[in-house]
């Protein structure tokens, strides 16, 4: 897989649905004491989901974004981000809403024996999760995608990736609508 595609498409399909909720969660855990733990789910224990389950978590974020040039989704702490802000930082209505969708997901995965299949064959199934259109894993899909997006989204907002990969100014300078990618460096910017 190409995965610059994967990230265009996604952040395409999903800006939206991911830029409302994510801002809003940003912004409330701004206030929260809780966020000054956010990162270190060792020190702070799991607020969210169970161990197995955080287990889980922090597997399927490395398969959606492995090592490459750039580091994998849990050297960035996306694992413990997802953790943090849904355990403290969703309203209530939100948290049931994902605990929902997520409980299907990690449902279809004991059902289809992900603890048992190696590595390509982790792939497999949520590719073929990903793709499938039937009702019957309608909400497994849903929790998938929900932790695609997030896994996404706090890569990309994750300060490493931010300053090191993606353009970035601390201060913004003056605007400059159209400007080439050669300008930039070849880099895309950061958020």
């Amino acid at each position: 897989m190409d995965r610059r595609k994967i990230l265009k498409y996604v952040a395409y399909a999903t800006g939206a649905a991911v830029a409302a909720p994510l801002a809003n969660s940003l912004l409330v855990s701004c206030q929260s004491e809780a966020a000054k733990t956010a990162g270190n789910v060792a020190k702070s224990g799991l607020s969210f989901f169970k161990p197995k389950e955080f287990a889980t978590i922090k597997e399927m974020v490395d398969i959606i974004l492995p090592k490459t040039d750039s580091p994998s989704a849990t050297e960035v702490g996306v694992h413990e981000m997802i953790e943090h802000m849904v355990g403290n930082a969703y309203r209530p209505d939100a948290r049931k809403a994902y605990q929902e969708k997520f409980a299907a997901f990690y449902k279809y995965l004991g059902e289809n024996n992900y603890g048992d299949l190696d590595g390509v064959g982790k792939m497999d199934l949520l590719t073929t999760l990903d793709k499938s259109t039937d009702d019957v894993s309608k909400a497994a899909r849903s929790g998938y995608l929900n932790l695609k997006q997030q896994t996404i989204a706090y890569y990309l907002t994750s300060e490493e990736v931010g300053t090191k990969f993606l353009n970035y100014l601390p201060v913004p300078g003056e605007y400059e609508p159209c400007i080439s990618l050669e300008e930039t460096g070849g880099k895309a910017w950061a958020l």
